[in-house]
């Protein structure tokens, strides 16, 4: 990620957890320009209601069509929007005078060009901050949606977490804060650098307001199972930040929803069911008639031997 695009990245997170007061997380692997999403919170409670942003940073973004700033895009990222399960908003972020505005990405705000090109504009007024929480909070999507979109969102690190033999978390709590588990380092097949503060592989902005490993991994990482590797901390006070070590894995959750995803792309294996092996059932009546039929056998038999005379001597006689 560029400079630039990571100040703006940075200043948007800061709005939603300082001025509206809303759970924050980035999506740190691009999915056609779904940057982040947003859950809404009331009185500090997340309500499981979602939007998601595409947040562009720079000086360039800021182009004026009359009173009104203009943003442009091409197609296929404006129809990928139209049918995402949540509601989209696009963001501009100005690094030079630290203004950010905020648009909603709407059917009749939209203004179709040539070759495949869209605009649609952005007034000044729209300002990101505590104002604009009534503006944006339409038609939010709901919890259900949202489980579906996360786990969406998260594939690609699924993928990369099942290529790995080993995967281990080094997750920051600040301990007086409402947001209490924030960053996650992420480490792969060496614990050992993770124990001595090496170059996290990811550094994930994963904030929660919980002080609870529990809800914190059931809520953010759903299709992971975890174990801690060192002593749980022991939240003294004395520490602003506590680190939580454990080492996760995919679940049954993260497991199906991968093999839901190798289904959705490759169909399923064609299996041909073999025939049944012939079941011969035991006949008792028959076992017995058999076993008879064999007894008058050897009688017979023995009978026919008993009846055969002895040769004579003589043969004329």
């Amino acid at each position: 990620m560029k400079q630039t695009d990571r100040e703006g990245v940075n200043a948007v997170e800061g709005i939603f957890l300082r001025d509206l007061g809303w759970i924050f997380r980035e999506q740190t692997i691009s999915d056609w320009g779904i940057d982040a999403h947003v859950e809404v919170t009331t009185r500090n409670e997340p309500t499981g209601r979602l939007l998601a942003l595409q947040i562009k940073s720079g000086k360039s973004f800021f182009r004026k069509r009359g009173e009104n700033y203009v943003f442009y895009g091409e197609g296929r990222h404006l129809r990928y929007w139209r049918n995402h399960s949540l509601p989209v908003a696009i963001i501009l972020h100005n690094p030079e005078t630290d203004l950010t505005l905020w648009q909603r990405v709407e059917e009749d705000a939209v203004r179709w060009g040539k070759s495949d090109r869209w605009s649609i504009e952005i007034p000044p007024a729209q300002v990101l901050d505590a104002s604009a929480a009534e503006g944006l909070v339409k038609g939010v999507s709901d919890i259900t949606a949202f489980r579906k979109l996360r786990l969406t969102f998260d594939l690609p690190l699924m993928r990369e977490f099942a290529s790995k033999k080993e995967v281990y978390f080094e997750i920051d709590e600040w301990v007086n804060k409402s947001l209490g588990m924030r960053d996650v380092h992420v480490y792969f097949d060496d614990i050992d650098k993770m124990e001595y503060g090496k170059d996290p592989d990811h550094v994930i902005g994963a904030w929660y307001p919980t002080h609870s490993i529990g809800e914190y991994m059931a809520e953010v990482w759903p299709w992971l199972s975890y174990d801690y590797v060192a002593d749980e901390p022991e939240r003294s006070g004395y520490e602003e930040v506590e680190a939580h070590k454990v080492q996760v894995q995919l679940n049954d959750i993260g497991k199906a929803f991968l093999t839901l995803e190798e289904y959705y792309a490759n169909g399923a294996e064609v299996i041909e069911a073999e025939p049944p092996e012939p079941v011969m059932e035991y006949d008792e009546d028959a076992e017995e008639f058999y076993k008879w039929m064999a007894e008058e056998e050897e009688k017979a038999e023995r009978e026919g031997e008993e009846s055969v005379p002895e040769p004579d001597d003589d043969p004329n006689f």
